[in-house]
């Protein structure tokens, strides 16, 4: 009972939340170039459960996954890519002596959000990459997370297939390879580097990695540690949809003692209110692409000091030399707990190679469900 009544308080949330249209002509982060309506992901489940209660088939993976290609070529207008399909890649402007960096979104997303935007446009701001996108958007538009966790492994499967024609008929190295996931995107990408072993990805970032149903699963049936060369976990909402776990990676950071964010709710004009914390780790994660070296952060002694808010860099001013910098490109392998605070609008670093202190901040939810009591 106490389950189903999360349920419904989520869904309620999501009807209650606002949002508001896009015309879609070239993606961006930019108003009018990125997807942000609440109104369309609600239709969408709507359809997704009216197609599951009537019985029609669900498509195979290879129909329903759509990989995004974009390059400096072509850095707001898509090209398809379709693992198999040697024409299409030779057709598209992928270059194997570019570095690969995947986007993969998470439960209720679109590759068309503005989050995913803001990864793809930080990434080629640096330069000559391929960024894909992976839309798993008509499974993940689905009321039920649990039966969307259920399609995680074959999700991941379509990817490892994809992954490996790459590689196989370009030639790019798996190590330049990085898979960027959010939520519940995190597990499909470490689930992706298990399926592709011996063969080892080098990196994933994991952006606030779903806890929810995961939380209750083996490393052998989510993200874990030993998912790639490097795994580095980015933690920014512990009160709802996020995954307190320091296990799922060598570096775990948890921003703003991984809940209230400073900038929320929705200062990117772009996520709605009440998930802010959860998709503040992509425009972190963007944050840091930019810039390497704008968010430094403080090594904790323990998990439990960061989920206490006890980690202290003991200076009477509560402001110390950072150890490491969060994300970044390319990846810096780190090692340990990490607590870093963020200013509350862009940018989120403060740029001086500084840990502020701060003390933990309410979370979105709980001030949205002030606003919006249910029962």
């Amino acid at each position: 009972m106490h389950i189903l009544r999360r349920w419904l308080w989520l869904w309620l949330l999501l009807l209650g939340a606002a949002g508001m249209d896009a015309s879609i002509q070239y993606f961006g982060y930019a108003p009018g170039k990125c997807e942000v309506s609440i109104s369309g992901v609600i239709q969408d489940m709507i359809a997704t459960e009216a197609r599951i209660i009537s019985g029609v088939p669900r498509p195979s993976q290879t129909k329903l996954l759509r990989y995004d290609l974009y390059t400096p070529l072509n850095p707001e207008e898509r090209q398809l890519l379709r693992p198999g399909d040697v024409t299409m890649l030779r057709n598209s402007h992928f270059n194997p002596k570019w570095p690969v960096r995947v986007s993969i979104h998470g439960w209720a997303g679109k590759a068309i959000s503005c989050s995913n935007a803001a990864i793809k446009d930080a990434y080629l701001s640096r330069g000559n990459y391929n960024v894909i996108i992976l839309d798993w958007g008509r499974q993940a538009l689905d009321i039920s997370y649990p039966r969307v966790s259920k399609q995680l492994p074959s999700i991941a499967a379509n990817v490892a297939k994809m992954l490996r024609f790459l590689h196989d008929n370009t030639g790019v190295p798996y190590e330049q390879i990085y898979l960027v996931g959010h939520s519940a995107g995190s597990h499909i990408s470490g689930l992706t580097g298990k399926m592709l072993r011996p063969h080892r990805l080098g990196a994933i970032f994991a952006l606030d990695p779903a806890g929810l149903t995961q939380l209750s699963l083996g490393p052998k049936d989510r993200l874990d540690v030993n998912d790639a060369l490097y795994v580095e976990s980015i933690h920014t909402d512990l009160t709802l949809l996020g995954n307190p776990s320091t296990k799922l990676s060598h570096a775990s950071f948890f921003v703003n003692w991984g809940l209230g964010q400073p900038h929320c709710p929705n200062a990117t004009a772009t996520e709605f209110d009440f998930v802010c914390d959860h998709f503040a780790a992509m425009f972190y994660f963007a944050e840091s692409v930019r810039q390497p070296r704008s968010l430094a952060a403080l090594r904790c002694s323990s998990a439990q000091s960061v989920l206490s808010a006890t980690c202290n860099c003991n200076s009477p001013a509560q402001i110390c030399t950072g150890n490491e910098f969060m994300g970044g490109e390319p990846a810096v392998p780190k090692r340990g707990i990490f607590y870093l605070s963020t200013r509350p609008q862009s940018p989120y670093g403060y740029g001086d190679g500084l840990v502020h202190m701060r003390r933990p901040r309410p979370s979105t939810v709980r001030e949205t469900a002030k606003r919006r009591p249910f029962g």
